[in-house]
């Protein structure tokens, strides 16, 4: 099935590509979709159209799923794999859009067998081997160049499970070295769990990322596109590597961008 996907791919950028004036609206809407060169703005495109094509879109009931918010889920979920590809999706089928935060429920033994049962409010979810669950309410809050992109952060999920756990580390490109990845992101999460407990040196990252592992890497990754200022100002290691990871230096893109409009970057 992957095979016949690839085969017709060149069909479908050939026939089904984004039209010109709604690719312009999209890139025009969101300040994270600014600074791209002609080639990174075509590439973008044709990924964009590659995963309206590839994925199954639904709705919950009162959720209206237009062709433009199903574009606008597209494009933000293809600027991490804008430097990669679209089969590092491969194991994202489909996307759910609700209304807004749900509840999701828990359960996990301890270490006596006690099993606790718990429920949290989530505004995305993403499971194995299913689908991709959005709130439309945080997808309209996405996007804005405030460090928060519910998108972005279930994509991250995704790309994490690509070395077969869901652990904080993606599968890494030839020449990255794993042992490097793990001492890095583990001592930036020790910092961060620090500075959360810590009324001084409270940290610009959003705590959740301080959950676990999988979320910090998820977290980072909202930061990276939309507020790189801040990783490159307090955990610049964690930047270098998502910059060799994702294959593209967003805080350059941004800056350049933002200059050219004469605002400031962040």
């Amino acid at each position: 099935m992957g095979f016949v996907r690839r085969m017709l791919r060149p069909r479908v950028l050939r026939n089904s590509l984004i039209p010109v004036e709604t690719w312009a609206t999209l890139l025009s809407q969101h300040p994270i979709l600014k600074g791209f060169s002609d080639d990174e703005a075509r590439r973008l495109r044709e990924l964009a159209t590659l995963f309206l094509h590839e994925k199954t879109f639904s709705a919950a009931e009162g959720i209206d799923l237009t062709d433009h918010l199903r574009a606008v889920i597209a494009v933000q979920a293809c600027l991490p794999i804008l430097g990669l590809d679209i089969d590092w999706y491969g194991n994202w089928k489909t996307v759910v859009v609700v209304p807004d935060v749900f509840t999701e429920e828990y359960t996990e033994p301890d270490e006596a067998g006690v099993v606790h049962e718990w429920e949290e409010d989530k505004s995305g979810l993403s499971w194995d081997e299913g689908p991709v669950v959005l709130s439309w309410e945080d997808i309209e809050a996405s996007g804005w160049g405030d460090g928060y992109n519910v998108v972005i952060h279930e994509a991250a999920h995704r790309l994490d499970q690509t070395d077969g756990a869901v652990n904080g580390c993606p599968a890494l490109h030839q020449g990255m070295d794993p042992d490097e990845w793990r001492r890095v992101f583990s001592g930036s999460f020790e910092d961060l769990s620090r500075r959360k407990r810590s009324r001084k040196h409270r940290s610009k990252i959003d705590s959740y990322a301080t959950e676990s592992d999988s979320e910090f890497f998820a977290v980072a990754s909202e930061y990276f596109f939309e507020k790189p200022r801040v990783l490159t100002s307090e955990y610049p290691d964690i930047y270098r590597l998502l910059a060799a990871f994702y294959r593209q230096d967003t805080a350059a893109r941004l800056t350049a961008a933002r200059g050219k409009r004469g605002g400031s970057a962040s």
